[in-house]
C-alpha cells in the first residue's frame, strides 16, 4: 500500500464561472497579472443547480480558462466552447471540444471579490495571446479548483524548483508558509529582468538561475543547481513543476541519489517543449500543435487492420502487469542492467523471464543493448506516475476487476457474474479476505469519495444525525468531510481489522480520528445508531444479497432511525437500449461489476427498488455529483 502523502486534500464541486477583467498590469517584463471579479466568485445558482463560493486553499491548486479562438492580431477572441455545468462536475460536448488551460491562483481575496492570476508572457500560444490583448471589463470564463492540497504536514524542511510556469504557485507557497519554515527554493527564469519580490515569513533561500535568453525548456540550470544544493538534514518535501522533459532529470536524481521517498515528492510537468513552439504557454498542455490529416488521402486499410489488432491483443497488458509485479521496472530504473541478475532479484525462472524481457523490448517497453537492459519513454513512464506501480500490479484490485471480464460472455448470456480467483475464491469473498486486495480496492474507491464528498456533506442534515455509524467502502473520505463540516459530529466505523488499519494508516485525517470510533465487525453494523450512513456497499453485492445487507443495517437502527444510502447511478433509460450508459467509462464499470460480483451500476430507480424489498422507503433522493447518489430511507412496515 502507498504511503499516506504529508499533504492533506480537499475537494470541492467543480463550478463553471463567468467572470470580468477588473485589471491587467505586468510584474516583470516576463510576467503578467490579470485580476478577475463578478458575484460568481460567490454562491450562485444555475438553472436549478445552487453553486458553492470558489475555494482555493492550495498553492499549487489549478483552474481552467477557457478561450476561443483568437481573431485578428490585437482583436477579440471568439466565444469559447464551454461545458455544461452538472451537480458537482462539467459535462464537455462531444462534438466541439472546449480549448481549456490550467492556470494557479496567486491571490483570492472573497471579500474584495477579486481572484489573480499570473501568464508568462510570449510570443504564440492561445493563452499569452489572450493576456497580452485582453482588457478590462472583458468577460471570461473559469472552472476550478476541483480540489486543494495543504501544505505538508511532519516535514522538516520544503524544497520548491521550478521555472517562470511554476513561479505563480512557488510565490503563492512562500507567502502562505508558516513563519519559521525552513525552505529552499530554486528558480529558473528566462532573464534577471525576470526576478520578482517573492515575500514570506518562511525562513527561505531563494536561488534565482537566468537563461540568459536561452529559449525555455533547454537547460540544466535546474537540475545542476539541485545537484550542488546543500542538502539540510531531517525529513524533506520536494515540490518541482516545469517543462517535463527537464524535470527527468531531476526526477532520477532526487529518487536515486537522494533516496527522497516517493511520498515526499510532488513532481509535476507543466508543459513540454515541441517545435515548433519557441516557448512555454504556462499551461499543462501547452504543446505544438500536430500536423492537420490530407482530408483528399486515400483510406489507410493497414491501419484500420492495426487498430483492430491492438484493440484485440490481451498480451501486452499481461506481459507489462507481470513485470510490474515482480518490480522489474523498478529495478532498472534503480539501474540494474544485467537479465541474470534481473531474474534473480524478481525470483523468475531465467527461461520465462528472458522471453519476457524480449517480449517487452518487442513492444517498445523496454530497451536492450550491449550495456544491458534500460527503460524506454514508455517504461519510464510507469516508474515516474505515481498510480502505476498499484494499479497495475497483477494482484492488485484493479487488475481483479479486469480479469474478471474473462467471464463476461458467460455474464452477457445471463449466465455469469460471481468471478471467481484463480484459487478458486469467490471475488467479493477475495476482497474482504485478501489484505492487498481488498487494502487496494479500498483505496481507489476512497479516492473516488473525496469527489462525491462534498455533495454528501450538503445533502443531508448531519448535524441533527445524533449517533452516527458509517460502514461500506469510500467512509474514510466522507468521514473526513464531515467532520470538517459538522464541528459536533461522532462517528462509528465498522469494517473488518484490515480495513480499519487502512483508514487508520492511510486515509483518516489526523485532526479527525479522536471522534472517531473504529470498531471491528464481520456482519451487519453494530446496532443502537440513530442514522447509518451506508456508502458503495452494493458495489460488491447481487440484488439478493443487497437487499440483505440493506435489511440487516435498517434493522440496528434505533426506533425512528435512518438509514443513508450513498451509491453510484447511471442514468435511467430503456433497459437494454446503449444510451442508458452515460459514457464508455460508466458502460465498462458496469461491465467489470457484473462480471466480478453479479451487480452493475444500478439506477436510481433500481436502488429504490432494492429498497422496498428490504422493507424501506425513500424520504430523500439526492443528486451528490460525480454520478452518485443519496437516498435517505425509513422503515415502513414488516421487512
Amino acid at each position: 500500500m502507498p504511503a499516506r502523502s504529508p499533504r492533506p486534500v480537499a475537494t470541492f464541486p467543480i463550478v463553471l464561472r463567468e467572470l470580468t477583467v477588473l485589471r491587467v498590469r505586468d510584474l516583470t517584463p516576463g510576467m503578467r497579472r490579470v485580476t478577475l471579479g463578478g458575484p460568481q466568485l460567490g454562491a450562485f445558482r444555475s438553472g436549478d443547480i445552487e453553486l458553492p463560493a470558489l475555494r482555493t486553499e492550495g498553492f499549487d491548486d489549478h483552474v481552467k480558462f477557457f478561450f476561443g479562438e483568437p481573431g485578428e492580431p490585437g482583436g477579440p477572441h471568439a466565444r469559447p466552447v464551454l461545458p455544461r455545468q452538472k451537480v458537482g462536475s462539467l459535462d464537455w460536448p462531444e462534438d466541439e471540444r472546449p480549448i481549456a488551460k490550467d492556470y494557479t491562483p496567486v491571490r483570492f481575496d472573497p471579500e474584495a471579490g477579486e481572484i489573480d492570476f499570473d501568464f508568462v508572457r510570449h510570443e504564440g500560444g492561445i493563452a499569452s495571446t489572450w493576456a497580452e490583448q485582453v482588457e478590462p471589463g472583458a468577460v471570461t470564463w473559469i472552472a476550478g479548483p476541483k480540489m486543494s492540497h495543504g501544505h505538508p504536514e511532519n516535514s522538516d524542511w520544503l524544497l520548491a524548483i521550478g521555472d517562470e510556469t511554476a513561479l505563480p504557485a512557488i510565490g503563492r507557497w512562500l507567502a502562505e508558509m508558516p513563519a519559521g519554515t525552513r525552505a529552499r527554493v530554486l528558480v529558473e527564469v528566462g532573464e534577471d529582468s525576470h526576478r520578482q519580490e517573492l515575500p514570506t515569513r518562511a525562513d527561505a533561500e531563494i536561488t534565482w538561475l537566468s537563461r540568459g535568453g536561452a529559449p525555455a525548456g533547454s537547460t540544466d540550470l535546474l537540475e545542476r543547481a539541485l545537484r550542488d544544493l546543500e542538502w539540510l538534514p531531517g525529513t524533506v518535501f520536494v515540490w518541482v513543476a516545469g517543462e517535463t522533459l527537464t524535470l527527468k532529470g531531476i526526477r532520477r536524481h532526487l529518487t536515486l541519489e537522494r533516496q527522497v521517498p516517493r511520498e515526499q515528492l510532488d513532481i509535476t510537468g507543466y508543459w513540454r517543449r515541441t517545435a515548433p513552439v519557441p516557448a512555454p504557454d504556462g499551461a499543462p498542455d501547452a504543446v505544438g500543435d500536430a500536423e492537420p490529416a490530407d482530408a483528399a488521402a486515400e483510406p489507410d486499410e493497414s491501419a484500420a487492420h492495426e487498430r483492430l489488432h491492438e484493440l484485440t491483443d490481451l498480451a501486452p497488458g499481461y506481459a507489462i502487469r507481470a513485470a510490474v509485479t515482480l518490480g522489474l521496472f523498478d529495478l532498472v530504473h534503480h539501474g540494474l542492467r544485467d537479465p541474470a541478475e534481473l531474474a534473480r532479484r524478481c525470483g523468475a525462472d531465467p527461461e520465462v523471464f528472458a522471453a519476457l524481457l524480449a517480449y517487452l523490448v518487442g513492444i517498445d517497453v523496454l530497451d536492450s543493448g550491449p550495456d544491458g537492459v534500460r527503460l524506454t519513454e514508455v517504461g519510464e513512464e510507469l516508474v515516474e506516475d505515481d498510480h502505476s506501480a498499484d494499479e497495475y500490479r497483477l494482484d492488485g484490485a484493479q487488475a481483479a476487476l479486469d480479469l474478471s471480464l474473462s467471464g463476461l460472455l458467460d455474464a452477457v448470456r445471463g449466465r455469469g457474474g460471481r468471478q471467481l480467483t484463480a484459487s478458486g475464491v469467490p471475488l467479493a469473498e477475495a476482497m474482504r479476505e485478501d489484505e492487498r486486495l481488498g487494502g487496494s480496492a479500498r483505496t481507489l474507491i476512497e479516492e473516488e469519495a473525496l469527489w462525491f464528498a462534498p455533495g454528501v456533506v450538503t445533502a443531508h442534515d448531519w448535524a441533527a444525525a445524533g449517533t452516527l455509524t458509517a460502514a461500506g467502502h469510500g467512509v474514510g473520505s466522507l468521514a473526513n468531510a464531515l467532520l470538517k463540516a459538522v464541528p459536533g459530529l461522532r462517528m462509528r466505523i465498522a469494517a473488518l481489522p484490515s480495513a480499519l488499519r487502512v483508514l487508520r494508516e492511510q486515509v483518516l485525517d489526523t485532526d479527525a480520528l479522536p471522534r472517531i470510533d473504529l470498531v471491528p465487525q464481520t456482519g451487519p453494523v453494530p446496532g443502537g445508531s440513530d442514522t447509518v450512513l451506508l456508502s458503495r456497499l452494493l458495489d460488491w453485492l447481487p440484488d439478493e444479497d443487497a437487499v440483505h445487507a440493506l435489511r440487516e443495517a435498517a434493522e440496528g437502527l434505533r426506533e425512528g432511525g435512518t438509514l443513508v444510502l450513498v451509491e453510484q447511478v447511471r442514468p435511467e433509460g430503456t433497459a437494454g437500449d446503449p444510451a442508458a450508459f452515460s459514457d464508455l467509462d460508466t458502460a465498462l464499470h458496469h461491465l467489470r461489476l457484473t462480471c466480478a460480483f453479479g451487480s452493475g451500476v444500478r439506477t436510481a430507480s433500481a436502488l429504490s427498488a432494492l429498497a422496498a424489498r428490504a422493507g424501506l422507503g425513500v424520504r430523500a433522493s439526492h443528486d451528490v455529483g460525480w454520478d452518485h447518489r443519496l437516498l435517505v430511507l425509513d422503515p415502513v412496515g414488516g421487512a
